[in-house]
């Protein structure tokens, strides 16, 4: 009994992590003039990564606002994604950095263009629980069939320093995939059934950065150490991330 207790409690400190990343990382990326707009759902696809960990957080989310079964009932319904990524975005991080041969079909970004499950009426139903990867999308221009987005470099190298991040917390035996195999696995496990074999989240083995990005993921990392501690959390989630000196 003490054994969960401690897990739960190390998750609920993970959760909260992730909360302060999401908001320190949403304060930082209000300084691009995004042409997104709600309505606009070219990225609602289910193409869309996460960790077991932001899997949770949706769920909290749908049983706190009744939604639970509902949703259960949908994913039962729902197939599996068209693509699954081979390794996980640290994964390929290590294997860039060691100078490891890969290729296109490894990377982590394998496009599957199905509507995302929780898109309505081109509009997200679970936006203050949306995961890291949805959080991240933007695009400079208006884009949709037949544009395509664009994104400032120094945008894209933060989201994938932070990506990194995020899969860095989940790794203490937490899992990484496209969301409709967490959010499988997961109620699979809820209901006493083995979870499908997902990716393991692993830990950050260095960033692929380059110049002036350095500085600004580290700038960005250092607040969210700096936050951490002011919220009682720990910086042990940052530290673990290998910090650029």
């Amino acid at each position: 009994m003490e054994a969960r207790g401690t897990a739960r409690g190390e998750t609920e400190r993970r959760k909260a992590f992730l909360a302060s990343l999401y908001s320190v990382y949403g304060e930082w990326a209000e300084r691009f003039p995004l042409a997104c707009r709600k309505g606009c759902s070219a990225c609602c696809t289910s193409s869309v990564t996460m960790t077991s960990l932001e899997g949770v957080v949706i769920f909290d989310f749908l049983r706190k606002a009744g939604r639970e079964e509902q949703f259960l009932a949908l994913l039962a319904r729902t197939g599996p994604p068209q693509s699954r990524p081979a390794m996980t975005t640290n994964e390929f991080a290590a294997a860039c950095l060691g100078r490891c041969d890969v290729s296109d079909d490894d990377a982590p970004d394998g496009w599957d263009f199905s509507p995302c499950i929780f898109l309505a009426d081109d509009a997200c139903t679970i936006y203050d629980a949306r995961p890291f990867g949805c959080r991240s999308f933007g695009s400079l221009i208006p884009c949709g069939a037949g544009a395509a987005a664009e994104t400032a470099p120094i945008h894209l190298a933060v989201n994938t320093a932070f990506t990194q991040v995020i899969e860095g917390a989940g790794s203490n035996g937490g899992f990484w995939g496209p969301m409709t195999d967490i959010l499988q696995s997961l109620a699979a496990c809820r209901g006493g059934e083995q979870g499908m074999s997902l990716l393991a989240a692993r830990p950050v083995p260095g960033f692929l950065l380059a110049g002036q990005e350095v500085k600004v993921v580290q700038h960005l990392l250092e607040q969210l150490r700096a936050t951490c501690e002011a919220q009682g959390i720990g910086s042990d989630l940052i530290d673990n991330c290998m910090l650029m000196e």
